[in-house]
């Protein structure tokens, strides 16, 4: 009877395996414990079905995810951004009490280039040199402390003068006397604040500024290139001029006067002197650069291809 008990006991349990009756004594029955845990359980089979039943956004488990990740990082992005408020806190401490950080202007002092620094105004880029107005010249109110840059390309030095080759001026006259008075250039230009040009039958470049006391006050450098770029540096200031050819300082010529307040437009070559040289890129700022900001200031230097040059004439002219 025990055995055939026992078979009709395993029978039931394959079955109905929910209304098996545990045996072992001070346990409750499995029927019994189905019973007080069935409200359990069904939550714990609901809440798993919930949490894994996809939304239109996802499922619940992955919108929890996201979201802590996204505060986390929120978290490294606050903490980056705060850091980087503190370096650049100290940098400008450092640059301005210290030490220059920042390089506020092309070849200024500095280590770290600031874009827009360059506050020179640009001329003559693209085109055929043409009169540039004084009230348009960042200068126009100031007959020093100012520098300026300008390429030049000499493509045709045999094409001599009587008269000094003018590269550029700033004059109050469009037009120089015909002839030099005195042989000096300011008998040729009359009246002028500063000058460029090249003697008559060499390729020794001249710069000049006119003082109040009606000196003229020169730089000649010798030998200039011919038939190849060079750059040009300007800087008049109260009491000296300084030239700068590519960059480097070549001469400095002092006065006791100060240039002359002839607040003129700047001119550009003309008549046969415009075949003697070819002119681009006329900078000008309304200050005094310093050497290194001269050495590397803005545009870079034309290429010959820049100024489309013709070859050098085999033979040498001369104009009446």
């Amino acid at each position: 009877m025990a055995q055939l008990n026992a078979a009709r006991q395993k029978l039931t349990n394959l079955f109905n395996p929910y209304t098996t009756v545990q045996s072992t004594p001070g346990q409750p029955s499995t029927i019994t414990s189905f019973f007080s845990n069935l409200g359990k359980g069904a939550t714990n089979q609901t809440r798993g079905f919930f949490d894994s039943t996809p939304s239109i956004f996802g499922s619940t488990t992955t919108t929890t995810d996201f979201s802590s990740k996204m505060g986390t990082i929120g978290q490294i992005a606050s903490y980056i951004i705060g850091v980087v408020i503190v370096i650049l806190v100290l940098l400008v401490f450092v640059h301005f009490l210290i030490s220059p950080i920042f390089q506020l202007h092309p070849g200024g002092p500095g280590v770290i280039p600031i874009p827009g620094g360059d506050d020179g105004e640009l001329y003559w880029k693209d085109k055929i040199p043409s009169t540039i107005t004084n009230a348009t010249l960042p200068i126009k109110n100031q007959s020093f402390g100012y520098s300026m840059i300008l390429d030049v390309f000499i493509e045709n030095p045999l094409q001599f003068s009587p008269n000094f080759r003018i590269l550029f001026r700033r004059s109050d006259k469009e037009t120089p006397t015909n002839s030099i008075t005195g042989g000096t250039i300011d008998g040729y230009l009359n009246n002028y604040n500063v000058a460029a040009a090249l003697l008559s039958n060499t390729n020794d470049l001249l710069v000049s500024v006119l003082c109040t006391d009606n000196i003229p006050h020169n730089v000649q450098i010798e030998n200039v290139p011919v038939q190849e770029p060079f750059r040009l540096g300007i800087i008049v200031m109260e009491k000296a001029l300084e030239v700068y050819i590519n960059g480097k300082l070549m001469k400095t010529e002092t006065y006791s006067s100060p240039p002359k307040d002839v607040k003129g437009d700047i001119f550009p070559k003309f008549g046969s002197d415009r075949s003697v040289a070819k002119l681009r890129n006329l900078k000008i700022w309304n200050r005094v650069l310093t050497t290194s900001e001269m050495r590397y200031a803005k545009p870079a230097m034309s290429s010959a291809a820049d100024f489309a040059a013709e070859p050098m004439q085999s033979s040498s002219s001369c104009a009446s």
